[in-house]
Order: structure tokens, then sequence, then C-alpha cells
């Protein structure tokens, strides 16, 4: 029995090593996995950042971008469908009989005052506008809206505004149509009226958009570089909200400037009747043209009735075009594109005692790691032809 019992303890024991074994390389695993941990925990923190970032310059740019192309858009709508529809319902049925009692597109009772002020270069319209109903041009690619008689050479970029002047009714009106001198004046004051209300749409639109970028062409004082940029980086990461001026300056790069063009004087012409039987009227008109008051701000070529918006061509491709030296780096894709360095208040330490601020480089710009977003507007067009369907459009 006694052997037995040896034998029994012996192998008792000889177990217990072997279980006790794994005691030693466990020294060695667990410190590792909690280096595993960290290290996972640390790029979680990383990544978490770098989304949160990535999200909020995208957001701040694309938002950014809208504030350029709504004030294209509104701006081409004041260009060419407001007069458009404005002259074309004041006007349409308005009928001027001529002198000869021959018919005209009003029939027997002569032409339309809507078509004698855009053969006189009054306004731009349409080609096909001299319909009594206005087609949608929602379809269209380009809305063909443009000046006619001898204001055509507006119809260019920049608009040539010739001598300045504009005659609303002309002494070849007062010769074949029964044009009063107070239709004539009335006419006048009309016209004036609509003009000077869109010249002070342009302008209050134009001050809202420098309000809310301080664009590149904007006056000084108008507003802070681009504060919804500035904003919106700041709500969607709480940092400072300076730092996004970084970001803010790449607008700041490139030029963005749209300028108003008036016209300096105005004549007018109609018919007074006399008390000479051989001649019971007579035509008449100012000595002078009548000067026009400044109703819009930096108007081209000087002071005066305001006619359209315009900008650059060049402006409009900077907005559309990819830009050197990133594309260099394979940034290629069109619009501004922004850089946003990030991490100066989380990637100075860590667990592992790496400065990412000093190891990481950004694509495209120097320092440290940033995140980067393009942002384009095209798809419209602001003078001439003015076509409202600029969009932004974000782009990685």
């Amino acid at each position: 029995m006694e052997p037995s019992a040896r034998a029994a303890g012996a192998f008792s024991l000889g177990g217990m090593g072997r279980r006790g074994q794994i005691a030693i390389p466990s020294l060695f695993l667990i410190p590792s996995l909690f280096l595993f941990v960290f290290l996972i925990f640390e790029t979680a923190k990383l990544s978490r950042e770098k989304i949160r970032h990535q999200f909020a310059l995208d957001s701040a740019a694309f938002i950014e971008g809208t504030n350029y192309s709504d004030f294209l858009n509104r701006s081409a709508y004041v260009n060419g469908a407001f007069p458009e529809r404005i002259f074309h319902e004041g006007f349409y049925n308005t009928c001027i009989e001529k002198k000869d009692s021959t018919g005209g597109d009003c029939g027997s009772r002569g032409d339309r005052l809507f078509n004698i002020l855009y053969k006189n270069g009054a306004f731009p319209r349409r080609s096909g506008s001299a319909d009594s109903t206005l087609e949608s041009l929602d379809e269209e690619p380009s809305w063909m809206i443009r000046f006619g008689g001898p204001s055509a050479g507006k119809n260019t970029n920049p608009p040539d505004m010739g001598s300045g002047r504009l005659d609303t009714t002309t002494l070849q009106d007062a010769l074949d149509y029964w044009l009063s001198w107070d239709d004539a004046q009335d006419i006048y004051k009309l016209y004036v009226q609509i003009y000077q209300l869109l010249g002070s749409v342009e302008g209050a639109q134009y001050e809202v958009f420098c309000r809310l970028t301080g664009a590149n062409g904007c006056t000084a004082g108008s507003g802070n570089a681009h504060t919804f940029f500035r904003k919106s980086y700041w709500l969607n990461t709480n940092d400072d909200i300076n730092i996004a001026a970084e970001g803010a300056s790449y607008f700041a790069s490139y030029s963005f400037k749209p300028e108003p063009y008036c016209i300096q004087e105005i004549m007018l012409v109609g018919n007074k009747p006399t008390s000479n039987p051989f001649q019971p009227y007579m035509q008449w008109g100012p000595k002078d043209p009548v000067q026009m008051p400044e109703t819009i701000s930096g108007c081209k070529p000087g002071p005066g009735l305001f006619q359209v918006e315009a900008i650059p061509d060049s402006h409009l491709d900077s907005l559309a075009n990819s830009h050197a030296p990133y594309s260099l780096f394979g940034i290629s894709s069109p619009g501004y594109p922004i850089f946003q360095h990030w991490g100066q208040d989380t990637l100075g330490s860590n667990y592992f005692n790496v400065n990412f601020l000093n190891e990481v480089r950004c694509t495209g710009a120097q320092g440290g790691p940033c995140v980067h977003a393009t942002v384009s507007v095209s798809g419209g067009k602001l003078w001439p032809s003015p076509t409202p369907k600029f969009q932004t459009r974000l782009h990685p």
C-alpha cells in the first residue's frame, strides 16, 4: 500500500508543477494586452477627432459655398427674369396707335409698348417673349435674356455701356406714334422707378453677401471674414472660433468681385398739342438728357441708374476649376481647396508620448495634421444670358 500512496503523491505534485508554468509567460502577455488596449483607445480617439473635424470642415465649406451660389442666383434673377416679367406684365397690353393708322403687333391699335421699349434697348428679354404669356425657362440650359436695339452692346462681359445714355422714347417714336408728352413722362418715371427698385434689391443682396462672407472684393468693414464658415466650424468642433480663420483664409485667396453697371442719363420725347392748325402736334423733349441719381454704390462706368450686375469670367472659373499647386498633390477636384489644421489641444500628448503634431504632415499644406475639402459653384450664368442655376458641390 505504501508504494501506491507515494506514486499518487508524486503524480499530484507533478501536475501542480505543470499548471504553474503559465504564470511566467503571463508576466509578459498581460502588459502587452494593456498596451494593445491603450493603442486601440488612442487610435479610436484620433479617428474620432479626425472624423469630427472633417465633418465640421465639410459642413462649413458647403455652407460658405451656398452663400456664393445663393447670391449669384438672386443676381441672375435681377439681371434678366425680373425685368422681363415686370415689363411684360406692365406694358404688354399697352398699345400705342400709329399716326399712319397702319396695323402693328396690337392689330389695328398699333404696337405694344412692351416691344417699343425693348426696341429702344430699355430692358432685356428673351427672343420669344413677344407672346401674351411667358413660357417657363426651367428646362432651358441657358436663359437667352438679352438687351435689344441700341443696348445690344450690354450683352457682353463686362457690359459695354456705350455713352451711358438711354432713350426710353425716341424722336422717331414721337413721329410714328400718337405718343403724348404726358405719356412719355409717365413711361420714363415708371422705368426709373422699376430700375431703382432693382438696383436697391441688388445692392441689398450684395451687402448681405458681404456681411456673411466678407469675400475678397467686398468693401472693408462690410463684415467679419467668412462669419458663417467660422461659426459653423466652431459649432461642430467646439474649438476656438478664431481657429477656423485658417480655413476661411482660403476663400480670400481667390477673387470674387461682382460689379453693377449703370446708365448716367435718359432722354425722352413725346408729342405736345399746338395752336397751329397745320401742325396740331409737335415733338417735345428736355433740352438736355435727364441725369440719373445714384441707385447703387460702386457702379460702372460711374454713378447712375442700375442696369445689370456682372462678374469677370475668371472669377467664376476659379469657383469651378481645380487650382495649382494643390493639383500636384492629387487634389484635382474643381473649386476652392480648403485646408484646416486640427489637434492642437488633443494631439500633443498621449500614453505613448508621441507628438503627432510633429509626426504627421498635411498633404497640400504645411504643418501638422489637417482636414481638407473642396467646394465648387457652377451650373449657371450671371451675365449675359442670366441663368439662375448655380449649385454648390462639395468634393472630398
